[in-house]
């Protein structure tokens, strides 16, 4: 057998290596190429408070009529899903029932700064089950030994708890009640107990009461709870930046705010407040 050609070993690993690093090359673009085809086809991912669970599917339902795109909704509490924002959701829209949410992701970097706007105010209301109905006339009837739970959203994560809580605190409630209190993952759930007979009561959003809610609603002052004006911001690492912008104009415009006004939220300003008309009053202290 004859013996290698000299320089052979040599010039072998360089054409080897050119030829990889063109193949290596026509992958890359078309790797490139498939991610920016992939990244067009995904939908726009809004996350939204609980309390938007009527309003938000009319929301993106007219948002993909007028833009051709879709959306995909995710609803929990507004700290649950800022939790999962700073963890690496990859959200495009975040709508929290609440500013510091929204502002607390923003110092973190991941809420653009510009995008933060309020959106809608909402309002508290007191829903009991029929059952109970004939002997709670407001939330002081809450102590009646007929109310065994009271259900409100978790005030670690929801804007609507901390509501609840700041309600029953102002009428001397918080601490007598608190054996009968039970804490929801949100606002949803709170509403759900209530609907199934799982608590006699509940603190929730007007803005989940509709026409067969299956509960008695009973309007609560909101000078004992402090304003429940809620903001929206656009993620920072969102795949759909234009995307998210057009939504967000979309809920902050005329259509958006008649959309969100008909199912019981208020403009985001105080002089646009107007509250759907409840069963009963509840006066304050």
């Amino acid at each position: 057998m004859s013996p290698p050609r000299a320089g052979f070993p040599v010039r072998f690993p360089l054409i080897a290596l050119l030829l990889l690093a063109g193949c290596a090359g026509g992958r890359d673009g078309s790797n490139d190429r498939a991610d920016r085809a992939a990244k067009e086809a995904t939908p726009l991912r809004i996350a939204a408070a609980s309390d938007l669970q009527q309003s938000l599917p009319k929301l993106v339902e007219r948002f993909q009529a007028d833009s051709g795109t879709t959306a995909t909704i995710t609803l929990d509490a507004s700290g649950r899903l800022a939790e999962q924002i700073r963890a690496g959701a990859p959200y495009d829209v975040f709508l929290s029932a609440n500013e510091r949410f929204v502002r607390d992701l923003e110092k973190g970097g991941l809420i653009v700064p510009e995008s933060i706007r309020p959106y809608a105010r909402g309002s508290l209301v007191l829903c009991v089950h029929p059952s109970v109905a004939p002997v709670v006339k407001g939330v002081k009837d809450l102590e009646k030994p007929q109310i065994r739970k009271v259900a409100i959203a978790n005030p670690e994560f929801a804007p609507y708890g901390v509501a609840a809580r700041q309600a029953l605190e102002k009428l001397g409630l918080w601490t007598t009640l608190g054996p009968r209190i039970v804490r929801a993952e949100s606002v949803r759930q709170a509403l759900v107990y209530a609907q199934h007979g799982d608590a006699e009561a509940a603190l929730v959003s007007r803005s989940l009461i509709g026409p067969d809610s299956g509960v008695v609603t009973i309007d609560v002052d909101p000078g004992i709870y402090s304003p429940m004006v809620q903001f929206l911001g656009i993620v920072s690492d969102s795949s759909h930046p234009d995307r998210a912008r057009a939504f967000a104009e979309l809920v902050l415009g005329r259509e958006g705010q008649a959309i969100l006004k008909e199912s019981g939220f208020a403009g985001p300003a105080a002089d646009t407040a107007t509250p759907a008309p409840a069963a009963k009053a509840e006066k304050r202290p």
